[in-house]
C-alpha cells in the first residue's frame, strides 16, 4: 500500500497526464478541487508552484493499493454516536454486467468504522444502482485490507489540515 503521490520524480507533466487520463476514463465531474486548481494554474504558468503545494496534500489524502485495484480520494471525516465516516471517492475495477454493459468503477460514499472496530464500505455507482461488492467480487479480502490501511493512515495523519 502507498500514498499515491509519494514517489521521487512525480512532476507536473506526470500530474497533468494522470488528470487527463482520469478525465478520459471518468469525465470532468470526477476531478477533485486540487486537480481543477492545478489545471487552472496553467493559465498563469504557475503549474510548478501549485504542483509543489499539492504534493503534501495529495500524499496525505490519496491512497493506492499495490495491486492497482483501488484508489481512495479522502475528502472529509464525520462522526456520530457509534461510528466514524471517512468520506470520499473509491476507484475500483470496472463492472461488466451480464448484458455486456461496462460501468465505470468510480464509486462515491464512505468507509464506516464502528466503535467496535468493524470497517464497512458504503460505496455506490452513480444513481446507487450497484454497490462496491458487485465491483469487487473475488477481491473482497484485498478491498478489506486496503480500507483498513486507508483508515489507519488517515488516523495517523490527523494532525495535518485537509
Amino acid at each position: 500500500m502507498k500514498h499515491l503521490f509519494q514517489y521521487k520524480g512525480y512532476g507536473t507533466l506526470t500530474r497533468l497526464n494522470d488528470i487527463l487520463d482520469k478525465i478520459n476514463k471518468y469525465g470532468c465531474k470526477s476531478l477533485t478541487k486540487n486537480e481543477i486548481k492545478f489545471l487552472d494554474s496553467h493559465k498563469e504558468n504557475k503549474q510548478e508552484i501549485i504542483h509543489q503545494e499539492l504534493i503534501f496534500t495529495d500524499s496525505n489524502t490519496i491512497f493506492k493499493d499495490d495491486n492497482d485495484y483501488f484508489i481512495f480520494e479522502y475528502q472529509t471525516l464525520e462522526y456520530d454516536d457509534d461510528s466514524t465516516y471517512y468520506i470520499g471517492v473509491l476507484y475500483v475495477p470496472d463492472l461488466i454486467c451480464s448484458n455486456g454493459k461496462k460501468i465505470k468503477g468510480r464509486l462515491e460514499g464512505r468507509i464506516v468504522v464502528k466503535f467496535n472496530g468493524a470497517i464497512i464500505p458504503e460505496f455506490y455507482s452513480p444513481k446507487k444502482k450497484h454497490d462496491v461488492f458487485e465491483f469487487c467480487s473475488n477481491i473482497e479480502s484485498e478491498l478489506d485490507e486496503f480500507l483498513e490501511y486507508v483508515v489507519n493512515e488517515i488516523k495517523n495523519n490527523m494532525n495535518f489540515n485537509i
